[in-house]
């Protein structure tokens, strides 16, 4: 019997982290002869970077018992996320993504290996659901996880409506992906989410090609919140795109800063943008929960890895709009 949360956190979420592996020096997959080891999941991602903001946060998986889920478990911990709610499952595999970079004028490209992973079937009996929701200030869902299984939706659908049921707010990121399901059930996941929802953030790109809305920008914003009856809505947009990636609360537009970035890694920058803003929810400052989500994904683009690795001097560049440039 699993024991019930003795802690409040500030942040809770579940889902599925791959091992990522990569060329190293930009080389092609037909290339390499080397892989170089990281570790990635969007839910995990996001959790990572608000424990290195001073988050209370708990992330929920299933890892495969051994040293491929060690390595999970362990860059879990040391970014100071609480992994006591991972179930460990015995002949079990960790699901694996290959990242190859795409320095212009290539393009970048994920090729995943997870089918049949310890984390997709993540269900009900993995951890004291209602304890844990009850346990935490904030609750964060991904559109990947419905798409790994039916245990992964249907606990998806179930932890967000027993948040709305206890008043916690709950966000969710349509990070819509391709090879992992098509736009009819990714629509459904979302519907079906969509009443228990406090933040919904999308790009512009999915709102069009895969929920189907015709505006964009502000326009685009506006029919989001109308359709799915979600408070608050952002949006991120291509860097050429005036206005660029916003925020819609409650019928009050905010913008998030337009920052020169020299990209490194694309992967994990939405996943930045997502704790950024929860971060400045958090504290009920929309403004600021929109200014540093896009710093926070800046700086996400300008790192290499899934994972943000901001610190605590990058929080005081920010708050004094200091950026790039030389320190000694």
């Amino acid at each position: 019997m699993i024991a019930s949360p003795e802690r409040r956190y500030d942040f809770l979420t579940l889902g599925e982290t791959l091992m990522r592996l990569s060329p190293p020096a930009n080389q092609r997959f037909d290339q390499a002869r080397l892989f170089e080891i990281g570790v990635g999941g969007s839910e995990l991602n996001v959790g990572c970077l608000l424990a290195r903001l001073g988050r209370r946060v708990a992330w929920v998986s299933r890892l495969p018992e051994g040293p491929l889920g060690r390595i999970v478990d362990g860059e879990a911990r040391r970014h100071g996320v609480d992994t006591r709610w991972v179930r460990w499952i015995e002949n079990a595999r960790l699901g694996l993504m290959f990242y190859e970079p795409g320095p212009l004028p290539r393009t970048s490209s994920v090729i995943y290996d997870r089918k049949h992973s310890a984390a997709s079937e993540l269900g009900f009996e993995d951890a004291p659901w209602e304890a844990l929701v009850q346990a935490s200030a904030w609750v964060h869902l991904s559109g990947i996880t419905p798409a790994l299984g039916p245990s992964c939706r249907a606990l998806v659908l179930h932890v967000a409506a027993l948040a709305a049921a206890a008043g916690k707010p709950v966000s969710y990121d349509l990070n819509y992906r391709a090879t992992l399901t098509n736009p009819e059930d990714a629509r459904a996941a979302l519907e079906g989410a969509a009443p228990h929802l406090r933040l919904l953030v999308l790009a512009e790109r999915d709102a069009q090609n895969v929920l189907g809305f015709a505006q964009e920008g502000e326009e685009l914003a506006t029919a989001i919140a109308g359709r799915y009856g979600v408070p608050l809505v952002a949006l991120t947009r291509p860097p050429s795109a005036v206005p660029g990636t916003l925020l819609l609360a409650r019928g009050a537009f905010r913008y998030a800063p337009r920052l020169e970035v020299e990209v490194v890694d694309r992967i994990g920058a939405g996943d930045s943008f997502v704790a950024g803003l929860v971060h400045g929810l958090l504290d009920g400052d929309v403004d600021l929960a929109i200014r540093f989500g896009g710093f926070a994904a800046a700086i996400g683009l300008a790192t290499p890895g899934d994972i943000n690795y901001l610190g605590p001097e990058d929080m005081v560049r920010f708050h004094a709009s200091r950026l790039g440039g030389l320190e000694r």
